[in-house]
């Protein structure tokens, strides 16, 4: 009549709670889904130099090592051979800014992902403890005044959190490798 009860279920999936009266004589079968983590915080980041990211959604995985999850980047390839059978994986979609009056390019101008502890998840050395690839990262350069939408897929051997994602940047650089801006750490507000 009076009971309350507390599961916890580590891992995604379709379970099935038995609940029983306390008597016994009385069970009822509870399906449960339980799906991985999803967010879409909208939200900007600070800026660094001219730049500025608005997270636009989260998805927060558990994955099984295989074929069909490895990410579509041959910069990850080593890191990816090297994660454990069941690993982490952590996608953000973004937005980023150009605010200045000379066109940024990402082939020159680096981010990286970083998470609640400051593990920088690298797209130019990735590793199985902190490694990312970036849509955007290597591309053609984001005009003045203009915003271009990319994904950042991190990945890692250990569970991390990113409630306060933070993207570093290390010089932001225009079409000749000319200097813009300093670096910086662009973190949510």
């Amino acid at each position: 009549k009076n009971g309350k009860a507390e599961i916890r279920l580590n891992d995604t999936g379709n379970y099935t709670v038995i609940a029983k009266s306390d008597n016994g004589h009385v069970s009822k079968k509870l399906p449960v889904k339980v799906n991985h983590y999803k967010a879409a915080p909208n939200k900007w980041t600070s800026s660094v130099g001219p730049l500025r990211f608005k997270i636009t959604s989260v998805e927060y995985q558990k994955m099984k090592k295989s074929e069909a999850n490895k990410p579509d980047n041959s910069g990850i390839d080593e890191a990816y051979k090297e994660l454990n059978n069941h690993y982490y994986q952590v996608k953000v979609n973004y937005l980023v800014k150009n605010s200045s009056k000379k066109a940024v390019n990402p082939q020159y101008t680096i981010w990286m992902p970083e998470d609640d502890n400051g593990q920088e998840f690298s797209t130019e050395t990735p590793s199985p403890d902190g490694g990312a690839v970036d849509t955007i990262v290597g591309t053609e350069a984001i005009n003045p005044g203009n915003s271009r939408s990319g994904s950042v897929t991190m990945l890692s051997n250990h569970k991390f959190t990113v409630k306060h994602l933070k993207f570093s940047i290390e010089e932001v650089l225009g079409n000749e490798g000319n200097h813009i801006a300093k670096g910086g750490v662009a973190e949510l507000k």
